[in-house]
């Protein structure tokens, strides 16, 4: 018994080598889960295991593979580090051609047990400076997003029912970055398509909270890497609203994925918001005290 055993795990060990030199590496299909049934081993990837769920379970399932590979867009990043900083410039166009900018810090702290947590800061324009919001996720229920005003010293909370508020005159709504956990939406596997040349998982996700602006967001997924590609938002009558495009993927510290730019298309006003990503750093001693009201209040 112990030698047959002995044979099985050798087995299974050079079958999963097998299949990652046949893919290339390829993340949509070395991450094999081998079993053995019936004395025979059965290796199977993601995809096989998909390939015949109800697209309301496939949907789920796939997002839930993105989320737990890269975690949500707009800032937050891979999940597992801990903490992390970045900065981005908004590009802002208006329909005339008329363009504006606003720089903004981004500083994030991932599983604290409020949730996790967020505090931009407004560097640019200068009338926007030190300006900043402050978000605390929770996976039930909807985010706390707090605005501080240095002009009068004021906090402020941002209700519910006001997320679909644009940020400072992007074409981003407060809804957009919130932090969009997987269980505050139903899910809808569409179809394959091909996006760019990329094989791409179509994927409608569809808020519960009544609150929201949007009646569901068609998400596009790499089929090879689970990173999303594009998103088209439809309002509440179903109609598109906007298009988030993401590009220029690099990855930092050997295992954390982000999109450095970002474009966000307004098909009901003809503006566009560009969103691109720099100085990314993760790990960098961030703690609970540099996310509280206080910390809002004094931020530089």
């Amino acid at each position: 018994m112990r030698n047959g055993a002995s044979i099985t795990g050798i087995l299974l060990f050079s079958l999963s080598q097998s299949c990652l030199a046949a893919t290339n590496g390829a993340p949509e299909t070395y991450q094999r889960k081998c079993e053995v049934i019936d004395g025979v081993v059965v290796c199977k990837s993601l995809a096989d295991e998909l390939a015949h769920l109800p697209p309301q379970e496939k949907g789920e399932r796939l997002y839930q593979e993105a989320d737990k590979r890269h975690g949500p867009l707009m800032g937050y990043g891979s999940p597992g580090y801990g903490d992390s900083q970045s900065k981005f410039i908004a590009l802002i166009k208006d329909p005339s051609g008329r363009q504006d900018t606003r720089e903004i810090r981004l500083k994030y702290l991932e599983n604290t047990p409020d949730g996790n947590k967020r505090l931009m800061i407004f560097d640019k324009p200068k009338d926007l400076k030190r300006h900043a919001m402050l978000t605390i996720s929770h996976k039930d229920g909807a985010d706390e997003q707090w605005a501080y005003d240095p002009d009068n010293k004021q906090i402020k909370r941002i209700q519910s029912n006001n997320a679909f508020t644009p940020l400072s005159g992007t074409d981003i709504t407060f809804e957009d970055i919130s932090s969009q956990d997987v269980a505050k939406y139903q899910y809808e596997y569409l179809k394959d398509a091909q996006l760019d040349g990329q094989r791409c998982y179509v994927v409608d996700r569809i808020p519960k909270d009544k609150y929201s602006g949007y009646q569901r967001l068609e998400t596009w997924i790499d089929k090879s890497t689970y990173l999303v590609r594009k998103i088209h938002y439809y309002d509440r009558q179903g109609s598109l609203l906007k298009t988030l495009t993401l590009d220029d993927y690099q990855q930092y510290n050997d295992k954390y994925w982000r999109a450095g730019e970002m474009r966000m298309e307004n098909h009901k006003t003809g503006g566009s918001t560009e969103l691109v990503w720099s100085e990314y750093r993760f790990d960098t001693g961030l703690t609970e005290q540099d996310f509280s009201l206080t910390s809002l209040r004094n931020v530089n």
